[in-house]
This record gives C-alpha cells, structure tokens and sequence, in this order.
C-alpha cells in the first residue's frame, strides 16, 4: 500500500496515500469586471492558496494505524491533537517542499505573506542571475541585539530519509541569515544549526542535512545573533527530502511546490462497502486547506 507521511505537532506517522487523482487546487481571489469599451478588467491577487480534495478507498479496521482509514478521522476528530497538519507532497519531496513564498521571498512584495515576523528592509534585483533564481530578492537589514523571527515554518521528515535545505543570496554585514531548529525524535530535545549562505552563482542546491532518524521535524527561520547589526539578502531557498543516502542534483534553482499548515476544510465523508471484506472495506473523502 502506496503512504504518505502526515500529522501535526503532537504525532507523526505514514497514512494510506490518496487515490490517484487528487485535486490540487489553487485558489486566489479573482475580480473580473466589464469595461464600457466592451473590454475587460482582471484584478487578481498574486498570493494564492491550495486547497486538496482527497479520496480513499481501504480499511477502517485495521490494527494498523498507518493502514487504517479510521486514522484519518480520528486526526479530524482531534484524537491526536489539534492542528496544523503537515504532509511531504509526493509531487515536491524531490524538486522543492517549500511553500512558493518561502521558496522565493521576493514575491512577498504583492500579496504573499511574510516569511518573517519583521518587515523586509527592501526588494532588490537579483544579481548575477545565471540559475533562474527569482527576479527579485528580499533584503533584511536587521540592528543591534539578537532578532529571532517568530514566523516559523514547520517540516516533518520520516524516519528513512533526509531533509536536504539550502539558502541563496548574500550576507552584506554581520551575521544574519537562515536558522533550522531540529527536534530530536526521541524525547524532542530541540538544537540549532545556522545555514551558511549559498551563492546564487553556485550549482549547489543545498548545504544542510536533517536525518529522519535523528530528527522527527524541524522549523525553519530568520535569525540573527547578538553580535551587531547585519544586512542579509534571500533570494531563495531550496529542500528536498530525499530517501536513505540519496544527495541532492546539483543544478539551478527549483521553485516551491509544497504547502505550510493544512486543515480539514470538510469533515470526513464516509461510504460503507462490506464489514465483512478487507477489514472493513470503506471509501473516505476529505477536503484539506492550505492556511
């Protein structure tokens, strides 16, 4: 049976995968109105959200957790605790798991929120832009003391695998830059590791690598210390969750195809088949939101 690895901050296990054929939804806000020139006027946002319209077919009474459909409902019905939830996207685990904002900070600028719980400084053209990073940097210029982001993004690594990250672009003075907290998989013990930039001129994707059996999850952000000011400058960043001892390709830059938090957008509805087959055989749907 084909998993996917999903939960919130109080469990972490591999669920059955959705049946082919998930919807992926974007979702954006949309204006269209009708000009006394007979042409037509679009004003849409250029921050957008996904929305996962997933369907199952299996049992719900499975010992197993991780075989059971059961499971899924009972993380809707807060067994497990509340949400966020989280997911490694398939379709992103090995090009970039990142959200597109998170990916490219310089889209920040129209609609998209912020990566950081302190505002850009200013957007600047990319430089040297050989490996189609994006057109636009965010830069932060950040003063004395120590200055912790409190906008932070979560990712969960299953045991097996390796979460790979890479940050691009320039630290101009100081030393201001990217942090990753990891927590340990054994008692949650949570330790540091500050990314070293990586240029944007460079073919390497990533510098920095979390193992899934060390680590169960690990949030990622902006940090500076307290020694001085620093004015630092993102341009992209990159993570692929990779299994066993597969490295990164190098190459150029890859945009964001994962998601930050999900929550159920619908409950969980349910279609009985035969108690009496596949431990209980079921077909289960459920509409999950980005936020």
């Amino acid at each position: 049976m084909r998993k996917v690895y999903f939960g919130n901050a109080s469990r972490l296990l591999f669920i059955p995968a959705p049946q082919t054929g998930l919807q992926a939804n974007v979702t954006g806000r949309f204006v269209e109105n009708m000009l006394l020139t007979g042409r037509t006027s679009i004003i849409r946002s250029q921050g957008s959200s996904r929305r996962f319209e997933a369907s199952w077919l299996g049992p719900m009474n499975s010992e197993e957790m991780t075989d059971s459909l059961q499971t899924i409902k009972d993380f809707f019905d807060g067994v497990y605790g509340d949400g966020p939830y989280y997911w490694n996207d398939p379709y992103a685990n090995t090009s970039n798991l990142l959200p597109p904002h998170w990916a490219a900070p310089g889209i920040t600028r129209k609609d998209w929120p912020e990566i950081a719980s302190f505002n850009v400084d200013t957007f600047v053209d990319t430089d040297s832009n050989l490996n189609d990073y994006p057109t636009i940097s965010a830069q932060y210029a950040l003063g004395t003391g120590e200055v912790e982001s409190s906008e932070k993004l979560t990712m969960i690594i299953p045991q097996g695998h390796t979460l790979h990250f890479g940050w691009h672009g320039s630290v101009d003075s100081g030393d201001g830059g990217v942090r990753i907290k990891r927590f340990a998989r054994n008692d949650g013990t949570e330790t540091v590791v500050d990314a070293n930039v990586i240029s944007v001129t460079s073919s390497n994707r990533t510098n920095v690598a979390v193992s899934g059996d060390v680590y169960s999850k690990i949030e990622i952000y902006l940090y500076k210390p307290d020694t001085g000011s620093s004015t630092f400058t993102v341009s992209g960043m990159i993570a692929q969750l990779l299994e066993g001892s597969n490295f990164p390709a190098t190459g150029g830059f890859v945009t964001g195809r994962g998601t930050t938090g999900l929550e159920f957008a619908s409950a969980p509805q349910i279609e009985y088949y035969s108690a009496n087959i596949g431990e209980g055989r079921i077909g289960l749907s459920v509409s999950w939101q980005e936020v």
